[in-house]
């Protein structure tokens, strides 16, 4: 559902299918399973309503002084559960857990026009920091 929102509203670029193809299915797994990702899972009356998956990266970037942080890979909330505390939770889980991995820096992407999904990262500590512009050619 989050790829579906995202190709609809902000990137026609974006693959929606890739969930469930082989890739998706190993990229979930390994949050699940390896002790460098994590996965959090909201439910409510056995349904899930939300999630949150991240990692940890050690960055390419040898200009940067920290070159290990965690990144927040990808958070979504059903609509009719947006607005009452579940993203912040798991937020703050993702917090907790990357602080347990000695990490002193996270990153999250957000597309340029999702205002409210900026805004919700924003409302949780983050800060602006790049920004990234690209073209069509």
């Amino acid at each position: 559902m989050l790829l579906k929102k995202e190709y609809a509203e902000f990137d026609d670029t974006i693959d929606c299918k890739w969930t469930f193809s082989k890739h998706g299915t190993e990229y979930f797994k390994k949050c699940i399973s390896k002790n460098d990702s994590c996965a959090f899972v909201v439910y409510i009356d056995n349904e899930i309503v939300g999630y949150l998956t991240g990692s940890l990266v050690n960055s390419k970037d040898a200009y940067r002084s920290i070159l290990n942080y965690a990144e927040l890979e990808s958070t979504f909330v059903l609509e009719r559960y947006r607005g009452i505390g579940i993203g912040s939770k798991l937020c703050q889980s993702f917090i907790n857990w990357s602080k347990s991995k000695n990490i002193s820096r996270l990153r999250v992407v957000a597309s340029a026009q999702n205002i409210k999904g900026i805004n919700f990262y924003r409302k949780n500590s983050f800060k602006d920091y790049d920004l990234i512009l690209e073209t069509n050619l």
